[in-house]
């Protein structure tokens, strides 16, 4: 999948579809072109007034929002995975946040490391290779993007 299909697909076709399958082309494609967007609409809003540019700048992230959390689903389905796996990085912040609040102040390195390897393995496992062949959530992407060609 390339870059204007994975975006295309993602923005609308399935804006809000938290089912099937995304290929990793498809996902970081579209990770791509949300940097792209958010860098974008920074660089056009900075010279507003601060509060304007980043009401602005809240309401483009919160309409690329549903889009982000489909996709990251779509992936999760591709490993197999339920989409409750996308709670993982919010956990490793709260893993975090309570750390950093710990009296005696030796929880904080702890709960730092625990965050941050919770979010490496959450990477790999979204860059790792679907499932080949269909699985619970559908058929493979690959094979659908293969067969339209």
């Amino acid at each position: 999948m390339t870059f204007a299909q994975a975006v295309r697909v993602c923005l609308k076709d399935k804006y809000c579809s938290f089912r099937g399958r995304a290929s990793r082309s498809e996902f970081w494609w579209f990770m791509l072109g949300i940097g792209l967007i958010n860098l974008a609409a920074n660089t056009v809003l900075s010279p507003l007034p601060p509060k304007t540019a980043m009401g602005l700048n809240f309401l483009v992230s919160l309409a690329l929002l549903l889009p982000n959390l489909g996709v990251t689903v779509r992936r999760l389905h591709d490993r197999n995975l339920a989409g409750w796996w996308l709670l993982v990085p919010i956990l490793s912040l709260l893993f975090w946040l309570l750390g950093r609040g710990a009296p005696g102040g030796n929880a904080g390195p702890v709960s730092a490391l625990l965050s941050l390897s919770m979010c490496i393995c959450y990477l790999a496992i979204l860059s790792l290779p679907g499932t080949a062949g269909p699985n619970r959530f559908g058929p493979d992407p690959l094979a659908a993007e293969n067969a339209g060609e």
